[in-house]
């Protein structure tokens, strides 16, 4: 576990602590823990918290929704425990009944993934590691009305803690690093996959490392953050990165996620005037129309690495974050 104020060296080095593999296969059962009822009134610019994770704190960890049945699906798809044991373990959660089940597990332990995106009701998750230096390349799609996992072809090269979106049925994933041991993230890169042709294409590399950011679509186009607080936006009808207004406060480690055409990072770390780095609580929020930058309710506890996801409640928009320490690692913001 990183402790809440470390110094900069540390934190960097400690992404190649040694990581156990967990890859024990859990049957589908139903949520363990009782539902929380839904509040009958929620404000807005709120956060509120829903049922924990069953049975361990994860982070790093990637997570994605699936609508079906007129019902929010959130998929927390691998992830780390604090002592660095890389995980395959799967959980969905029903926004709707605010309860979980055990899915089947990813078909490797997986943390530090690209990200996942949804394409026809179907989950895309690329890169990441599966232990010490345990690079992987690989694509894996996971089809919920089966509840299986089908290899796709790898990706170019190796490549973790990137950024994913999709846009018209294809997948863009900008990658943290693109080459093994890029302690630093200065080698990046964009590519495409798409998944008729089962095909990569490389396009133009963005022109900032986007390692440790969090970025998606809007307005058809692809928004992404840096660990440095910078913001870059792919353009895929010209293939062209344009850079727009930096984050007052950078945030990296963080939670990102689209909502409403606009471009929400939430938590992870912070630099401090001293070097040091801690836990961050904020819920910042980026206007593409305005070319501006606002904050939102804070989390209720500073978290990083962790996940974000958007979901639908009674019709209405909200945002899904979970990973870290139970209580409180499957939260709610209500816009």
């Amino acid at each position: 576990m990183i402790p809440r104020t470390v110094p900069a060296a540390a934190l960097l080095f400690s992404t190649l602590a040694v990581a156990s593999c967990d890859t024990r296969t859990e049957p589908e059962t139903s949520g363990s823990q009782p539902a929380i009822a839904p509040a009958l009134a929620v404000a807005s610019n709120s956060w509120i918290r829903r049922a924990d994770l069953p049975s361990t704190e994860r982070w790093d960890l990637a997570a994605a929704t699936v609508n079906a049945a007129g019902q929010s699906i959130v998929y927390a798809i691998g992830g780390r425990t604090a002592t660095w044991g890389s995980l395959s373990k799967v959980q969905a959660y029903n926004a709707a009944t605010n309860t979980w089940t055990h899915k089947a597990p990813l078909p490797v332990p997986l943390y530090w993934s690209n990200g996942a995106g949804v394409i026809g009701g179907k989950i895309y998750i690329s890169g990441g590691l599966s232990g010490y230096k345990e690079y992987r390349s690989s694509l894996y799609v996971y089809n919920p009305a089966t509840n299986t996992w089908t290899q796709k072809r790898d990706m170019p090269n190796s490549s973790f803690r990137g950024v994913t979106g999709v846009s018209n049925n294809l997948l863009y994933v900008a990658t943290g690093c693109d080459q093994e041991d890029c302690l630093f993230y200065e080698q990046t890169a964009l590519y495409r996959y798409n998944p008729v042709t089962d095909r990569w294409t490389r396009l133009a590399s963005p022109p900032t490392a986007n390692g440790l950011g969090s970025g998606g679509f809007i307005g058809g186009k692809f928004y992404v953050t840096s660990g440095g607080g910078g913001l870059d936006v792919y353009d895929p009808a010209t293939n062209q990165w344009t850079s727009r207004a930096r984050m007052p406060v950078p945030q990296w480690r963080a939670a990102g996620v689209t909502m409403s055409a606009k471009l929400y990072v939430i938590g992870g770390y912070q630099t401090n005037a001293d070097g040091t780095f801690t836990l961050s609580v904020r819920t910042a929020v980026y206007d593409p129309a305005t070319n501006t930058w606002t904050t939102q309710a804070p989390l209720p506890s500073g978290r990083a690495d962790i996940a974000a996801s958007r979901v639908s409640v009674n019709g209405k928009p909200r945002i899904n974050v979970v990973g870290g320490r139970p209580p409180g690692n499957n939260l709610q913001y209500i816009p």
